[in-house]
């Protein structure tokens, strides 16, 4: 299947919609501003394709079954362009796959490979609660934790870097617009919750 032309829109914007919040068709439609029946249509066409999952919920409104619609899973689609390799694949993520795809996000791709370093190097720390990323300039990176011996370590490794990481540390979540959490792996390694 060609997904360049497949998740064109309106397709999109409904999977931007249940993306953020599982969605029935009325609901997308509203969003929309378009037809219950168009919305429906999309819907099937997306849930053929294994991108769309349908879920019946109890009864509401004149007495007829409800229907949320969800993403069925998590996926990127790849488009790779370098000398020697050209290709687009759909890939199913985990939360791996998120966490450097985010890295990715950072507008500066000269730091990438640095936060990648330092990425692995918290990974899977007791002492580590989240680490958070401004995606967007000005660049910075805050850990959010407690334990000052994380802080003089990762000081010290950040200087072995070739580029400067503009890094601060917190003992609580950030919640800004523009900043991500990496902190899925670090997490699900400690069965932990974020603030």
């Amino acid at each position: 299947m060609d997904f360049d032309s497949f998740l064109t829109s309106p397709r999109w914007e409904i999977l931007v919609i249940i993306a953020e919040k599982p969605s029935s068709p009325v609901e997308i439609a509203e969003k929309l501003k378009t037809t219950v029946s168009y919305v429906s249509q999309q819907l099937k066409l997306l849930d053929a394709a294994g991108i769309v999952k349908k879920e019946r919920t109890g009864a509401v409104e004149r007495g007829k079954p409800r229907a949320l619609f969800s993403i069925s899973d998590e996926f990127a689609y790849l488009t790779l362009l370098s000398e020697g390799l050209a290709n687009k694949s759909l890939v199913k993520i985990d939360s791996h796959h998120k966490d450097i795809m985010k890295i990715w996000m950072v507008e500066d791709s000269s730091l990438h490979a640095s936060i990648e370093m330092l990425y692995w190097k918290l990974y899977g720390s007791s002492d580590v609660k989240g680490v958070y990323v401004e995606t967007k300039a000005p660049f910075k990176i805050i850990i959010v934790s407690e334990n000052n011996k994380i802080k003089k370590d990762i000081e010290g490794f950040v200087k072995k870097l070739d580029n400067k990481l503009d890094i601060s540390f917190s003992s609580r979540g950030v919640k800004n617009e523009g900043v991500v959490s990496l902190d899925a792996n670090l997490n699900k390694l400690k069965g932990g919750q974020n603030d």
